[in-house]
């Protein structure tokens, strides 16, 4: 029986295909874990992040703010009750131009204040929707790597060899 040069050459040709067309997958499949890995990482940090520096930093920020926009209010009311006394002149004030500026300039501080204090209470009041939707990500992660994981399956004969508990 004789076999012909090109017949051969297809059979070899085939043997070759069949593994490279695994392995191309099972590189796929590969990366595809290392992709879903490294998402799972992400939403891990994102989330250690908002935690640990991002919302003590925005509660920080708003704090400061709050305290400072406080003590301009005291500095504005203490220069205002300082000019008091030579605002009660019959025939003019000779401060009325700085103390209206004053005035306005407290007014405006007092409406930051009140801008502030509601930041900071919506911060406290969203803190948690923030938190729950970084865990989403983190739980979608996990689900999407352990579904591209290959599965741990326990053998049925180590199974059966066990002792009852």
């Amino acid at each position: 029986m004789r076999f012909s040069p090109s017949i051969l050459c297809l059979a070899i040709a085939a043997g070759w295909l069949q593994p490279s067309m695994s392995f191309a997958q099972e590189v796929s499949d590969i990366s595809a874990r290392m992709s879903a890995r490294r998402n799972l990482e992400l939403a891990k940090m994102d989330l250690r992040h908002y935690w640990q520096v991002e919302y003590p930093r925005q509660q920080r920020h708003l704090n400061a703010a709050i305290e400072l926009t406080r003590a301009e209010i005291g500095d504005y009311r203490a220069r205002l009750r300082a000019w008091g006394p030579f605002s009660r002149f019959s025939d003019g004030d000779p401060f009325m131009v700085t103390i209206q500026n004053t005035q306005m300039c407290l007014r405006e501080a007092e409406l930051r204040l009140r801008d502030l204090w509601a930041e900071r209470n919506a911060l406290v009041r969203f803190h948690s929707d923030q938190w729950r939707e970084l865990e989403m990500r983190v739980h979608e992660a996990r689900l999407r790597v352990v579904e591209l994981e290959p599965a741990d399956e326990p053998d049925v004969e180590s199974v059966a060899d066990r002792p009852a508990i």
